[in-house]
């Protein structure tokens, strides 16, 4: 691996045998990496301090104090960087670089954890709801991303329980001659594991599911009423209070379920930093999980950039076939960390729904940007 392509700069550390001089390391945040003298690599991290925190891991390691750690300083032979100007770009470089270094082991070393996407591919001869922290993988289709796995897993069993789904994929796989569970003697299925309906007629069922997930809840939450009303007027109480606990369910968890966006297709953001101190700032565009960063300019600039990113934002297309699904799926579990914080995020995030001017544009970042707390930039 060609560590020159990586980052930035380097520079050759001081033979060990005194005191390291502090002020031979990098000051500011970013991402860096120690490496032996055949390049071999120690240390990889990223700190908002680079100074103090390489300072302290070149230091020797104290007695007594707790977990030894490993002594770099005798082996340490060249210092390799990449600065950066806000907390948002420091995590994004540290995970473009340590995807390549470390491919089959950087995801436990991220500061951010995955986020969750209920996912079918409709098409599938026996279809199902799953959960998974991977998206963009067509035919599969994708709702989220969710801010965890239990709010996922909740929304995919709220499907499994409005449209009787099969809660048994197994023996579905084996229809049309299956063994029917509990849910078909309890009325909770229409069993197409052993042939009481086609798979057609499930797939269609399923594609109902699909089209509630995407935001078209209304008609079959007012059907689901209606049953329930017909019920009890037929005396089937049993079934109207499962209707009417169905329905109630829904809509709680509707109206809060845990999504940042129905689908990751509109998962497109513009997210401004700093950009060097606290009068330049820093565009990076997020169109469904890829990102890209633009160039810093003077805050005072902001409304003669604005226009072309507006422009960026707004332009209709497809997304690139160079950002593959997995490295689109990690960018939207990195933004959504930072969307997750809320107002104490840093910086600004802002969804290209709400980029309608030019004009409109700058006064969101004049707004988000214009007086940040001192504590945004170290």
């Amino acid at each position: 691996m060609d560590l020159g392509s990586l980052f930035d700069r380097h520079a050759d550390l001081p033979p060990p045998g005194g005191p390291l001089d502090p002020r031979v390391l990098p000051g500011g945040r970013g991402v860096c990496a120690l490496t032996d003298e055949n390049d071999r690599l120690l240390l990889f991290i990223a700190a908002e301090n680079l100074r103090r925190t390489l300072a302290h891991r070149l230091s020797p390691p104290e007695e007594g104090a707790g977990r030894i750690r490993p002594d770099l300083r005798p082996v340490a032979r060249r210092l390799w960087w990449t600065s950066s100007h806000s907390a948002f770009e420091t995590s994004l470089t540290y995970l473009q670089i340590a995807r390549l270094l470390a491919p089959d082991r950087y995801r436990r070393d991220l500061a951010f954890g995955p986020v969750w996407f209920a996912r079918v591919c409709p098409t599938d001869r026996f279809p199902r709801w799953t959960a998974d922290t991977q998206a963009f993988t067509p035919p599969t289709v994708d709702i989220g991303p969710f801010r965890d796995r239990g709010a996922c897993r909740r929304f995919i069993e709220l499907l499994e329980d409005l449209f009787d789904l099969c809660r048994h994929h197994e023996v579905l796989r084996q229809a049309p001659h299956g063994q029917p569970c509990a849910y078909k003697e309890m009325g909770r299925c229409p069993a197409p594991c052993d042939g009481s309906v086609s798979l057609e007629t499930y797939r269609d069922t399923l594609r109902a599911s699909l089209r509630f997930a995407r935001g078209q809840s209304d008609d079959h939450l007012s059907l689901l009423e209606e049953t329930m009303h017909r019920a009890a007027r037929e005396l089937r109480f049993e079934q109207a209070a499962r209707l009417r606990e169905q329905a109630t369910r829904a809509r709680r968890l509707l109206a809060a379920d845990g999504r940042l966006h129905v689908s990751p297709e509109d998962f497109r953001y513009l997210v401004v930093q700093r950009g060097g101190g606290t009068t330049r700032v820093k565009p990076f565009f997020v169109d469904r999980g890829a990102i890209t960063a633009g160039q810093a300019v003077p805050l005072r600039e902001v409304s003669r950039a604005a226009a072309a990113w507006a422009d960026k934002m707004n332009a209709a297309r497809q997304p690139s076939a160079d950002v593959d699904p997995v490295t689109r799926s990690e960018g939207v579990w990195l933004v959504s960390h930072f969307l997750l914080k809320g107002d104490k995020a840093p910086g600004l995030f802002v969804h290209a729904s709400r980029i309608t001017t030019p004009e409109n544009l700058a006064a969101l970042v004049a707004h988000g940007l214009g007086n940040p707390p001192q504590d945004r930039q170290r």
